[in-house]
């Protein structure tokens, strides 16, 4: 990443050189594409999971 993003669930700045997670999806209504912070990708994680 070469330039700060948001973070497309909870708006925290995601910095050139953070880590982050890239999400590609195809949703109902389309594609779905997110940036998710660390925080945010872990809950994700847990919600697929199940948890």
């Amino acid at each position: 990443m070469r330039r700060p993003h948001d973070c497309d669930r909870c708006g925290t700045t995601i910095a050139p050189g953070d880590e982050y997670a890239a999400v590609d999806g195809i949703a109902p209504d389309g594609e779905l594409r997110a940036l998710l912070c660390v925080e945010c990708a872990a809950a994700l994680s847990r919600f697929l999971d199940g948890a």
